[in-house]
């Protein structure tokens, strides 16, 4: 009977060492490799704020060029017209500041260009109307060296990091007219400029690229009044009179612009 009790306090005492080995080990794992917490998810994209950036784009113009003859007398002799089409390549930056309404996105944005953009036209008098014997050509060349815009936008989120948004506003910017007026035997140049202001409007699509980085594409339609006014010339309608030729030049600039850009937001 004593034995049976040896052996039964002894497998009591080895099953109590175990359990209580067990409950250390598990006790000093919790202690030294406690549970990581869930990570965080990602911040989410917010459009609100101020941005600076660049762009760099294509523009195509048209400018109605009307131009009338007169005599000394102030008599028209003659009325026509052709179409320049200014083209080039056009770049600049812009800044501007959004908010943000759920999926509303309003904001203001301004931005300034220098142009390539160029373009010539030519209009002719035909011999016997406003010279007795010779034809009188007018050549135009029409440049517009630099623009810059003023603009409301509100844009429509379509995912949470990408939108579309309409824009408009004032648009301002020099234009430049020069040219040849010529019988093929009396020349005169003239150059006419104007810094003038009008309007522009479009839209475009601007989405979040990475950090605070996006990228947009962007139309814009842009109109704008132009340097007009008259030319004296030497050039006759009869060698017997004084000279009478007296063009008036009176052209009208709109713009096609295609652009794409980078903005960096705070």
């Amino acid at each position: 009977m004593a034995a049976h009790m040896r052996r039964a306090l002894v497998v009591v005492a080895l099953a109590a060492t175990l359990c209580i080995g067990s409950g250390a080990t598990a006790f000093a794992k919790t202690k030294h490799h406690p549970k990581l917490p869930e990570p965080l998810p990602p911040p989410t994209w917010s459009w609100a704020g101020a941005y600076v950036g660049l762009n760099l784009g294509y523009g195509w113009g048209s400018s109605p060029m009307n131009v009338s003859f007169f005599d000394s007398t102030g008599t028209l002799l003659y009325t026509a017209g052709t179409t320049v089409h200014p083209d080039g390549v056009i770049g600049g930056g812009q800044i501007g500041y959004n908010w943000q309404f759920g999926n509303w996105v309003p904001g203001i944005e301004a931005d300034f260009q220098g142009t390539g953009q160029s373009g010539s036209g030519t209009v002719v008098c035909p011999a016997g109307t406003c010279n007795i014997t010779n034809a009188v050509s007018v050549s135009l060349t029409e440049r517009l060296d630099w623009f810059g815009t003023v603009r409301g936008r509100l844009g429509w989120t379509v995912t949470p990091e990408s939108m579309i948004y309409a824009t408009g506003g004032l648009a301002y910017g020099e234009l430049k007219d020069s040219g040849i007026i010529t019988d093929g035997v009396t020349s005169a140049g003239f150059g006419f400029n104007k810094t003038s202001v009008g309007w522009a409007a479009g839209g475009g699509f601007e989405s979040h690229l990475t950090g605070n980085w996006t990228w947009k594409v962007e139309y814009l339609f842009l109109t704008l009044d132009e340097p007009s006014g008259t030319v004296m010339t030497a050039i006759k309608v009869d060698p017997r009179t004084p000279p009478t030729n007296n063009p008036v030049i009176d052209p009208i600039f709109t713009d096609n612009i295609v652009r794409a850009g980078l903005n960096y937001k705070w």
